[in-house]
Formats: C-alpha cells, sequence, structure tokens
C-alpha cells in the first residue's frame, strides 16, 4: 500500500527543534479537546482540494502568540524571480489561508495584522504538491515543507524535519538586484559586518580598506528601520570615505511606503583647493495595487551635491505592471534617475546610492538621465523564463570613468594638468563629463534553471553608447568632444548557483562588447541579464565554524572585468596617455560575518 508522508520543518527565531512523530495516524487522542496547530494543519490538508496535475497549493496556518487562530490576517504571496504582481488572500475565522493553482517554484510569503508582521519566509513549490506554512504572530514559528497531492493512504505520521539556509546578500554593495530577487537560499538575519579590501572598478566605488555593515529591520513602533554604510580609507594618502544609509518602511506588508537616505563625504586628495565632496540622496517609493493584476509602482528622488557650490536634481519614477495571464506579465516604466534605478519586488533601489559627479570649470555637476521602457516577461515552462524589452535613454553630463594608468601612481602634476578630471588618487581613476546622448534599444533574455540551485542565463541587448569619434588618439581637455553616441551590440552569458558539498555560490558572467564603449551599453537593465560588461566573477564561500562565529563567517571575492578589456587610451595634454574604461580591472576581497 502506498505511504502517505508530509515533511514539516519548525524553525522559531535562530533556534531548530526536530522532532519525530512516528504512527501520528494511530496516535491517542490528546486529552485536551483543542487541536494542536499540526492536527489543525493536517485536517486542513485531507479536506482541501486536490492538486492540480503539474500545479502547487499553499496552506497555512496563522495564530497569535497563545496559539489562537488569527482571522482576517492579510497574506502576501510574491513568486521570485519574475517581478509580477503578488498574490494576496486573508485568513478565514478559523487563522487558515489557502493559495492554489501555483505554478512550481520558488515563493515569498509574508503575513501580517495591523502592528504586527511576521518576517517573510520563503518557501519552494512543486509540481503536483501541497506545501504547509505555520505562522505565530508576533514571533514567528514557521513551518516549510512539501507534501504529497491527496489520494495516497494517510497511515504515515509527519515527519519534522530541520531546514538550513545561507545568505547570500549584498555585501560589496549596498543593494544587489541579483542578490535580492535571486532565487538562491536566504537566511533572515539581522545584520552583517563585513571587512573588505582592494581596488575598485570605478572612480570613488570603494575604499582600499573598507568596513561594511547593515542591520535589518529595527523594530521602531509600526515602522522597520535599516542601516548601512562604508566606513574607509585610503592608505598612502590618508584619505577618508564614510557612507551611510537609513531605510524606512512600515511593517504592514499591505504598506509599501518607503523612505531611504543616503550621505556620503570624501575628500579630493591632491586637490588642497577643493573642499571636501558631500553627496546626499533622498529616495521615497510606494505601490498601488488597483486590482487584482493591475500594480503601479512610484516615487520620487532628491539629490545633492556640495563642493565648491550646491547643485540639486529632483528625479520622479513610475512603474505600471499588468498580469496578463497567471505566468505573464507587461510593464512599463519610465525613470529620470542617475544612478540607474532597479526595481525590486516592493520598492526601487540603486546599485550606488550616490549621484554621479563631473567637473565643468572647477564646479560640481550631477549626472542627469531620463529612461522609458516596455518589458514583457513570461514563465514558459517551470525551468525557463522569458524576457523581452524596449528602451528609450537620454543622459545629460554623463560622467565618463576613466584611469591615469593602468598601474603605478599618479603624480600631483598630472592631475593639475588635467583640472577638468575629478581624481580618485586611491584607484588612480577619474571622473570627466562625457557630454550629453540619447539612443533606443531592446534587450532579449533567458533564463534556465538547471537543477541543484543553479541556473544559466543568456542575453542580447543593443543600444547606444559613447564611443571614441575618431581611430586617433585625441586631447583629453574636453572629453565631450572625444566622444560621440553610437550604437553597440552585447551578448551575456552567466552562470550561478551553490555548490552542494562545500556550499561555494559562485556568479560568473561574461558581457561582450563589439565595440569600444566609455559607457554602460543598457544601464537601466534590472533583469537576469543585468550585469557589467566583460569577465566578472562572485564568489562566496562560508566558512566551518570556530571561535564561537556559528557558522556566520564567510570569505568573499568579487572581481570586475578579469581580462582587462575596454580600455580607451587617450592623450593628456601634457602628453601623457590616460584611459576610459566601463569597469575597470579591479579585485577585491574580504571577511563578512553574519548576526
Amino acid at each position: 500500500m502506498q505511504r502517505r508522508r508530509l515533511a514539516i520543518s519548525i524553525q522559531l527565531s535562530a533556534i531548530s527543534l526536530l522532532l519525530a512523530l512516528p504512527g501520528f495516524a494511530q496516535t491517542r487522542r490528546a486529552a485536551t479537546p483543542a487541536p494542536t496547530a499540526a492536527q489543525v494543519l493536517f485536517s486542513a490538508a485531507a479536506g482541501a482540494p486536490p492538486v492540480v496535475q503539474g500545479r502547487g497549493q499553499l496552506l497555512g496556518y496563522v495564530v497569535d502568540a497563545k496559539g489562537r487562530p488569527e482571522a482576517d490576517a492579510v497574506v502576501e504571496v510574491r513568486a521570485a524571480g519574475v517581478r509580477t504582481v503578488p498574490l494576496r488572500a486573508r485568513t478565514s475565522a478559523e487563522g487558515l489561508f489557502r493559495v492554489l493553482q501555483l505554478v512550481p517554484g520558488t515563493y515569498y510569503v509574508r503575513v501580517g495584522k495591523g502592528q504586527r508582521v511576521a518576517a517573510r519566509r520563503k518557501v519552494r513549490i512543486a509540481a503536483s504538491e501541497r506545501a504547509l506554512l505555520l505562522f505565530n504572530l508576533p514571533s514567528l514559528l514557521e513551518a516549510a515543507r512539501f507534501g504529497p497531492p491527496p489520494g495516497v493512504s494517510p497511515d504515515t505520521a509527519f515527519a519534522w524535519a530541520l531546514r538550513s539556509a545561507t545568505l547570500w546578500g549584498p555585501i560589496l554593495r549596498f543593494n544587489d538586484p541579483e542578490a535580492l530577487d535571486s532565487s538562491m537560499t536566504r537566511a533572515p538575519v539581522e545584520g552583517f559586518v563585513a571587512l573588505t579590501g582592494g581596488a575598485g572598478d570605478s572612480a570613488f566605488a570603494a575604499a582600499a580598506l573598507a568596513t561594511t555593515f547593515a542591520v535589518n529591520s529595527i523594530a521602531l513602533g509600526s515602522q522597520r528601520l535599516s542601516l548601512s554604510g562604508i566606513v574607509g580609507t585610503d592608505t598612502g594618502i590618508a584619505a577618508a570615505d564614510t557612507q551611510v544609509k537609513a531605510t524606512l518602511q512600515s511593517a504592514d506588508p499591505s504598506n509599501m511606503q518607503r523612505l531611504s537616505v543616503s550621505v556620503r563625504q570624501m575628500n579630493i586628495a591632491a586637490r588642497s583647493a577643493l573642499p571636501a565632496l558631500r553627496l546626499f540622496s533622498l529616495n521615497y517609493s510606494n505601490a498601488l495595487d488597483l486590482s487584482p493584476h493591475l500594480r503601479v509602482q512610484y516615487g520620487s528622488m532628491f539629490n545633492a551635491a556640495t563642493m565648491t557650490d550646491t547643485v540639486t536634481t529632483f528625479d520622479p519614477y513610475v512603474r505600471v505592471m499588468e498580469q496578463v495571464s497567471p505566468e505573464a506579465v507587461v510593464e512599463f516604466r519610465a525613470v529620470s534617475g542617475v544612478p540607474p534605478l532597479h526595481f525590486s519586488r516592493d520598492s526601487v533601489n540603486m546599485d550606488d546610492p550616490m549621484p554621479r559627479v563631473s567637473l565643468d570649470q572647477g564646479r560640481a555637476r550631477l549626472e542627469r538621465a531620463r529612461h522609458e521602457e516596455v518589458r514583457y516577461t513570461e514563465n514558459l515552462t517551470p525551468q525557463d523564463t522569458v524576457s523581452a524589452a524596449v528602451f528609450a535613454d537620454q543622459f545629460t553630463r554623463t560622467a565618463v570613468n576613466g584611469a591615469f594608468a593602468l598601474s603605478g601612481s599618479v603624480s600631483t602634476q598630472e592631475i593639475d594638468a588635467n583640472p577638468e578630471l575629478l581624481p580618485d588618487l586611491a584607484s588612480n581613476m577619474f571622473l570627466a563629463n562625457g557630454g550629453d546622448y540619447s539612443g533606443w534599444g531592446y534587450r532579449f533574455g533567458l533564463e534556465h534553471q538547471l537543477g541543484g540551485g543553479w541556473k544559466a542565463i543568456v542575453g542580447y541587448a543593443t543600444g547606444e553608447v559613447l564611443a571614441p569619434n575618431t581611430t586617433a588618439s585625441a586631447a583629453l581637455r574636453a572629453v565631450a568632444a572625444d566622444l560621440a553616441p553610437a550604437r553597440a551590440h552585447a551578448l551575456t552569458f552567466k552562470i550561478a548557483g551553490t555548490a552542494p558539498l562545500t556550499h561555494t555560490q559562485l556568479v560568473c558572467s561574461y558581457r561582450a562588447l563589439n565595440r569600444l564603449a566609455a559607457t554602460s551599453l543598457d544601464p537601466y537593465d534590472d533583469s537576469f541579464t543585468q550585469g557589467p560588461s566583460y569577465a566578472n566573477i562572485f564568489l562566496r564561500q562560508p566558512l566551518p565554524a570556530f571561535l564561537g562565529a556559528g557558522g556566520k563567517l564567510a570569505a568573499l571575492i568579487e572581481i570586475h572585468n578579469l581580462l582587462a578589456q575596454g580600455y580607451i587610451p587617450v592623450l593628456a595634454p601634457d602628453g601623457q596617455t590616460l584611459f576610459l574604461v566601463q569597469s575597470a580591472r579591479s579585485l577585491r576581497g574580504g571577511l563578512t560575518i553574519s548576526f
């Protein structure tokens, strides 16, 4: 006779329990008439509709701190990977909720009522199976494991299992969209501290030695506060670089308002005549569900840069998503923010929250941009997702990245000979005003789940870039005169996943361009094909638990432009050769401790 198995994992904060209940169907009735949470879930599963072949179900039970059913609690179920409109449900009078006809894949579930919110949990829905979840408000008691579809013998008890997860978060960058929307397993941690060293891929990207920190979900009444930042120093030139970012959002999952404030101060070494450069960025975002299939995200940014004077920008943005089928979504977005924004599931994020600055007659000037896009994304199968988009970009006072030398140090005389360059001596790099350009383009992408937590991605994009307007070297006194808009084509290949034995998390990508370009092609791409140009490697290796670290210690390596491609040589007025480059070859690594 076929036996029925149903496995549920219980995790209470950082303490996990492993229980075994053999012969549950034959156990005696409890002395008290009140059923346990497991019995309620088991009874609800037995009475649930059959699981449709090829689809999955999600069944949950929500109770309060005393174990009493929570009626009318808000449940949000959101698919990972594809940015679709979330599914919402409310618990019944018995505290139960169910979501049927789910496409197999990874989902994130949040439950809240009033000011009590259970942390978001990740669950994988398998084909023809049912997942059971148990939430406790305000403290979280979560169970997530798969059971077989109804129709088999119920003579087997619940098998209680322990689940583990590994953090894959944005350590070397503030907000990595690949990490935010990744289908990789992510553990609910309170924060991390990372000690990193090395070079950045662009001017002012990172200090030579830096301490990165993040503290998530600090409860402030009905609000939650997250803090992150970088405190760095550049050895040899004694320059300090400090960044701090604070994000405030509601603890109510139905309230999508979010406010982020970022500040940064850096000293421009070797330019004693220039005061410290101070940058400020404020980002407000919100979202509205106009219908079960129509969602609108909107917001605006206020940026300011202060050096010899103060310049400000106001950049609104909007994103409209229409779910045209259970597997497909069409969206329109209009953005005027720089650096490029990346839309996540509930908010808008930036790889670097600081505005891009260049010099004009010794005065700081902010880069401006506009971006419009229409995108279509569809899950063809549980393993394959496609995306296609048409977009238009317009940039003003483009901040172009460059290097004074491929190796060695740069002299003060070289800096003084190029007054229109904003230097970063720690990395021998600079920012320059590349002028204005605009154009349109399109992209296609395919993501395939290989199994075992690995995925492969291939993408194609074409659009306008700033490229050298002559094959001969030209003087760099006016970068805008040496660059011109040109159409470029790019092919992207990416593989990402986690090794099963060592738990090594790896993302390898290569983006090939058909021509030299001083600016990135399609910088607003936040789909699964997004990534820097040329060869890049991101690696995170969890280290064995020792010295009381509890397995939360990990080594990090981040390599940009491994093959040193895309450097554009130009002549400076003093006859020295300088280089314009999208992403400089760089190696950065360190250690991170999660807590």
